[in-house]
């Protein structure tokens, strides 16, 4: 279950309804455990050249956390799949580094209070 805005937009290309079930399937499993931090998750797939074939499907990931600064992340494939998957990953392992950060300065301030009580007990 989802507490954030979540939306799949196809851009330029026909996107069936299996294919925003991938989408999502993937999302879910990837964001495991810190979907609390994040506010709002635009995909958005785009077939550059059209029916021209080549290197031209790409899949924009644009994720809004609650600390603020937006995390936006592209892949550009031949098959949309494989677009989708690696973006995925990609901001996946971005949010989970940034919130990795935060965790870790909340828990900061605890640990520099904890190492300076001995030398207030030595002033004592």
């Amino acid at each position: 279950m989802r507490n954030y805005d979540f939306e799949c937009v196809a851009l330029q290309t026909d996107c069936s309804a299996q294919t925003k079930e991938f989408v999502e399937t993937q999302w879910d499993q990837a964001i495991d455990r810190i979907d609390n931090w994040i506010r709002t998750v635009s995909i958005y797939l785009t077939d550059i050249n059209g029916p021209r074939g080549g290197i031209s499907k790409r899949c924009r990931i644009v994720v809004h956390t609650q600390s603020g600064a937006p995390v936006i992340v592209q892949d550009t494939q031949e098959r949309i799949s494989t677009a989708i998957t690696h973006a995925i990953k990609r901001a996946a392992h971005t949010l989970k580094r940034q919130v990795a950060k935060k965790r870790s300065k909340k828990r900061q301030p605890l640990h520099s209070v904890i190492e300076t009580l001995p030398e207030l007990e030595a002033e004592v």
